[in-house]
């Protein structure tokens, strides 16, 4: 898309060092879920794009193309279409962070992911990156670009964004998968090595627990089309 290829082009140079950083990372000996990301060359439907909705938080989430486009396997970008009062305090603020599941346990990287705000209209950088935002300054003329910074040999599966009062304390917390994933739940919770998925990964799929046999999969494909920026 043209707005994401402003600033993207903007954002180029960090993108190539992590690319980098990425390729010379050594094979973990970790057993880990495998990705949420998965090659765009399958045939089972994917979902590049999806919609978080709960009593704290509405936001879609949605991967990013750069300007060859191809899919950024180090950003995606979200945008928020509602807050709670409870999070909208004065001081209150945001944060996200990143999780998997290695040996059927769930990891959190206790390091909040960096981020920069932009105009959802053309695409234009109106911050620095940041690893926080107040509530009151997210509006939906705004989107965030997150940087995932992930482990290639050891993938990263969920986001959880994180809200806190000014003391610290946690008011409100959720968690999106990371975008691309198969998007048929009964296809979800499997692994390619025909194990069965983690259950709390399953759980977090967007249509987890619906009769989904009947659906075709141009169905299952503009499901989740609805919810891309």
């Amino acid at each position: 898309m043209n707005t994401q290829a402003k600033l993207i082009l903007k954002i180029a140079a960090v993108l190539a060092v992590a690319v980098l950083t990425s390729c010379g990372t050594s094979k973990s000996t970790q057993v880990a879920e495998q990705s949420s990301v998965v090659p765009v060359t399958l045939s089972k439907p994917l979902a590049s794009c999806h919609r978080l909705n709960d009593s704290n938080f509405a936001m879609n989430i949605a991967n990013v193309t750069n300007t060859d486009n191809s899919l950024s396997s180090d950003w995606i970008k979200v945008k928020f279409s509602f807050l709670s009062s409870a999070v909208t305090q004065t001081g209150y603020s945001l944060k996200f962070y990143k999780w998997r599941v290695i040996n059927g346990a769930s990891q959190l990287d206790s390091n909040p992911l960096e981020f920069t705000a932009y105009t959802l209209s053309n695409g234009q950088q109106v911050s620095n990156p940041m690893t926080a935002v107040f509530g009151t300054q997210i509006t939906n003329q705004v989107g965030f670009y997150l940087r995932l910074n992930d482990d290639a040999s050891v993938p990263y599966q969920v986001i959880k964004v994180v809200a806190y009062k000014t003391d610290g304390t946690v008011v409100a917390q959720s968690n999106v998968l990371i975008p691309q994933f198969y998007a048929n739940p009964l296809d979800y919770a499997t692994n390619a090595d025909g194990s069965a998925r983690a259950q709390l990964l399953q759980q977090l799929h967007p249509l987890f627990g619906q009769d989904v046999s009947g659906w075709s999969q141009a169905r299952l494909t503009e499901n989740f089309q609805q919810y891309c920026f």
